[in-house]
């Protein structure tokens, strides 16, 4: 359950939120641009059950200190923050748990270009940062130039391939309207605490949801240990890609035998691309992972303002002449 804002670290009543939460059984995942957390206030909401701090740190945020740098010198201030929630993050944890860090970064075309940056500085932090979200900026552009503005999953996922071949997708989520565009492109990084392993394969990311949810009801979506080499073994019986990367694993050991005793960790690399018009029809992501409660029901998080001011979702219409009783748009 993600707990949001405005900026919630804001809130005094911040860790009675979390416990709550924790309480129902699910992972409190905090969602915070970071700037008002400390050691001591992130010991506090690792005890309190905090699953996951998720920062939003990118060049389009007026920081005082930061402002105008590019996404590669934000990797320092990324690297701040991860320190601090590493540091602060296993109060009060059984034994190999401990408090997760995440980072989403909106990328503008400006910033394309930086993606391969940021992606060696996530491999960097392989134990420490557990995913890193890269979320497509989406503008309304000048009708003659709809392409001038688009960023596209696909577009970023181009440019991290470029940089590096064996960069792969596993899983992907289509749009609700368009089906053939892509709004969620996962790919998993294994890795053992001093070298990029692989990727895992759709084999694994299939037989790992199936078997979570077989036995816990439930798909997954990061857990609070890092898998066992055990269980990676497990995933290479139904996928080459991992299989790949334990011979990978396998010719390390050789050059350094002490390296098969680093464990194995687990990144995630997701990019999303935002709602968005297509041929003038809103185009949700199909099957929307990110639910909220909105008078009973589940609304998508991204549209929950217009359910306030609106009472439902807003449609686009083009003129006048198709809705006359709304004026022109």
């Amino acid at each position: 359950m993600a707990i949001a804002g405005g900026e919630p670290l804001l809130y005094p009543r911040l860790r009675e939120v979390v416990e709550f939460v924790a309480r129902l059984g699910l992972k409190p995942v905090l969602l915070t641009h970071g700037g008002r957390l400390t050691h001591d206030l992130a010991r506090d909401l690792a005890a309190a059950g905090v699953a996951m701090v998720q920062f939003h740190v990118d060049g389009g945020m007026q920081r005082p200190g930061w402002t105008g740098k590019n996404e590669a010198e934000l990797n320092e201030l990324r690297q701040q923050l991860a320190d601090l929630v590493w540091e602060a993050g296993n109060g009060g944890r059984r034994r190999g748990e401990r408090m997760q860090c995440g980072f989403t970064v909106t990328v503008f075309r400006g910033t394309l270009p930086y993606l391969p940056r940021l992606l060696e500085w996530a491999r960097a932090n392989v134990r420490k940062v557990r995913q890193l979200t890269l979320v497509a900026h989406r503008a309304a552009p000048p009708a003659a130039e709809p392409e001038r503005l688009a960023v596209t999953s696909e577009r970023m996922y181009e440019e991290l391939q470029e940089h590096d071949r064996r960069f792969v997708a596993a899983a992907y989520l289509p749009g609700a309207a368009a089906p053939h565009t892509t709004k969620f492109l996962i790919a998993v990084q294994l890795a053992s605490r001093s070298r990029l392993l692989g990727y895992l394969g759709p084999r694994a990311i299939e037989a790992a949801q199936t078997a979570h949810h077989f036995f816990k009801g439930r798909y997954v979506d990061f857990t609070r240990r890092s898998p066992s080499t055990r269980t990676t073994l497990l995933l290479g019986i139904v996928d080459p890609a991992v299989r790949d990367a334990l011979k990978g694993l396998a010719r390390a050991a050789l050059r350094r035998p002490l390296g098969l005793f680093e464990g194995l960790c687990t990144q995630t690399i997701l990019l999303q691309q935002p709602l968005e018009l297509v041929d003038g029809v809103v185009n949700p992501c199909g099957g929307c992972p990110e639910m909220t409660v909105w008078q009973g029901g589940l609304v998508p998080s991204c549209r929950l303002d217009e359910y306030r001011s609106s009472g439902g979702p807003m449609v686009p219409v083009r003129s006048a002449e198709q809705h006359p009783a709304l004026g022109r748009v």
